[in-house]
């Protein structure tokens, strides 16, 4: 035993050394390669001129035309207005573009987009969305910036670049390298993308002192996943406080060209002033959460009792908790696009709609589930099919959370047909409920206030990201949006009217299911009835809540009847039966199910 012990142990230790051996002449290895590519990326830095390694005068006649007007207009508004651009870019960036397939040069791949690169269609359009953060100023107000860039078409396209480059705050002009990954070779791209022999030569300085420090975190050009790169251009108009500019892309690879649409242009808001909107998003979305819970503990405490959980649609609780732990996701998600501070406050929210789903809604859904299973199932089978309902419910969560993140995480947009399908579906929680009331012949059981309040909250959310232009996801306003709430007011309308008008108002006789009479006319027994069962003339049932006679003759129940007779053919006090189904709906006799009042 010891000696396999001993083995074990030495077979252990050896693995270790070796691997760690393995390991230590790896990240040597990988050391002297990148110090050897430090070295050769400095000596050719240094060579560059414009002369010799300018990419912009190598880009078609008509993207050069776009630029030089960009630029030029630029510089006329600064003339005729006499005022400074702004020093600082930084700010989240939104608006439109328009793309267009360059005829005037043959990409690389002779026509056929190789594995992995992809570009908009020609004449496509979408919403661009920009991030950008100031790295360095020197100066001469020359500031190295870097971000993200996001493009999204209706069509289904979509791409998400990482940019760096130079905004040269004397004329209001940024020029950009956007790839899919930075790496070391993105400053000699932005520095060869220049329009002018003078900005080539601040550019060259500026990024010499900045990736003194700056290169060895750069990734190595093999190292990167390679996609469609873009040069962008941009030209911001004058004035210090608005962040407003026109934008021309190019990517020489796949010959595509991407610019605002005439007389449009990208519009940002500063960073301060979006941590300021996230945080006023995010408190009204936790007051919405915080009306949510105290509603559902209302509707709670309204059907204390089996009979009254038994009208619940426990469907309609499912699907309303399906709805808000994909709210919890999103909210999850925007918290990694924002800053620390409003990490946090949306992370509150986010807590909340969780707690909402796991504490409150998962439990009401259990108690109505309860409520509503047969009485003749063994407590053993009945925990086991709480379990199997929780187990399914947490599974359906999760495969909905896994699938929409990863979905979000492409950066792909939802069509706009499959988009207003999903939130059509998402917001038809109430048909379950409107049918089981059609079926059971009852009204819901919910409270007035309970149906409205919670509709109207969860239709917040859909109504801030597609009504309100200024939301903080930048989404344009998209009308189907309110043929969703034309779907959700209808069915809480069709909840009310159940209440006054009848569980069955709207359906026609032919189409309505059966339902049980509990004042059918009793017959008064004949002789032979009388001889088999010894019972006299003027016998009366026994109402077995009260233990008092049931008064069964025509002539003193022509209005009201005072008597009820169930399915299983006992009889009752309408009063007596009446209490006691606002608590069990079975029998007091044989405990057999009973169907609704």
């Amino acid at each position: 035993m010891s000696r396999t012990l001993y083995c074990i142990i030495f077979v252990c230790v050896l693995w270790a050394w070796l691997d760690w051996g393995g390991n230590w002449w790896n990240s040597h290895e990988d050391k002297e390669h990148r110090d050897a590519f430090e070295r050769e990326w400095w000596k050719s830095f240094r060579k560059l001129t414009y002369a010799d390694n300018s990419t912009f005068t190598l880009l078609p006649g008509d993207v050069q035309e776009s630029v030089g007007a960009l630029l030029r207009n630029g510089s006329k508004s600064l003339a005729l207005s006499g005022n400074d651009f702004t020093k600082d870019v930084a700010g989240i960036y939104h608006g439109e573009w328009v793309a267009d397939h360059n005829a005037q040069t043959t990409p690389f791949w002779n026509g056929t987009l190789p594995s992995g690169y992809s570009r908009p269609n020609n004449g496509a359009t979408g919403r661009m969305t920009m991030v950008l953060h100031n790295e360095a100023t020197d100066n001469d107000m020359t500031v190295l910036v870097r971000g993200s860039l996001t493009l999204q078409s209706t069509a289904g396209f979509s791409t998400l670049l990482d940019v760096e480059g130079l905004y040269w705050s004397h004329s209001g002009v940024a020029v950009l390298h956007g790839a899919s990954e930075i790496s070391a070779q993105s400053a000699v791209d932005v520095v060869s993308a220049v329009p002018s022999e003078r900005l080539f030569t601040r550019a060259k300085a500026v990024f010499r002192e900045a990736y003194t420090s700056l290169l060895p975190q750069r990734k190595l050009p093999e190292d990167v996943e390679r996609d469609c790169e873009y040069h962008v251009y941009l030209q911001f108009s004058p004035g210090r406080k608005t962040l407003v500019a026109r934008s021309v892309m190019f990517s020489p690879a796949c010959s595509v060209s991407v610019a605002t649409p005439s007389g449009q242009a990208i519009v940002g808001i500063r960073a301060k002033t979006y941590t300021l909107m996230v945080m006023r998003y995010a408190a009204v979305a936790a007051l919405c959460m915080v009306a949510l819970l105290l509603l559902l503990e209302r509707q709670m405490r309204h059907t204390p009792t089996p009979a009254r959980l038994a009208r619940v649609s426990y469907h309609s609780l499912s699907m309303q908790a399906i709805v808000d732990s994909h709210v919890f996701v999103l909210h999850a998600i925007a918290c990694t696009a924002v800053g620390r501070l409003a990490f946090l406050v949306a992370g509150a929210v986010a807590l909340v709609v969780f707690t909402a789903l796991l504490v409150l809604v998962m439990r009401y859904v259990a108690a109505v589930w309860r409520a509503q299973q047969s009485s003749d199932v063994s407590p053993d089978d009945c925990r086991r099919s709480l379990v199997r309902m929780y187990v399914t419910a947490y599974v359906v969560l999760v495969i909905g959370i896994v699938a929409t993140y990863a979905y979000l995480d492409t950066q792909r947009p939802v069509p706009a047909t499959v988009l207003a399908t999903l939130l059509a579906v998402a917001h038809a929680y109430w048909v379950p409920q409107i049918w089981r009331n059609v079926k059971r012949n009852t009204t819901c059981g919910l409270r007035w206030d309970y149906i409205v309040g919670t509709t109207a909250i969860r239709l917040f959310f859909p109504l801030y990201v597609f009504a309100y232009a200024d939301n903080i996801a930048f989404v344009g306003p998209a009308p189907l949006v309110w043929g969703l709430v034309a779907l959700s007011v209808a069915q809480t309308g069709v909840l009310m009217m159940q209440d006054l008008l009848g569980p069955r108002f709207f359906v026609p006789e032919f189409l309505r299911p059966p339902a049980h009479d509990y004042h059918p006319a009793v017959s008064l027994p004949d002789e032979e009835d009388l001889e088999r069962n010894s019972l006299s003339s003027d016998a009366d049932a026994v109402c077995a809540v009260c233990i008092q006679p049931v008064d069964t003759t025509l002539e003193n129940n022509d209005l009201t009847p005072s008597y009820m007779l169930t399915p299983c053919a006992h009889m009752y006090h309408t009063e007596c039966l009446q209490q006691w189904m606002d608590i069990k709906l079975e029998c007091p006799v044989c405990r057999a199910r009973l169907p609704p009042l």
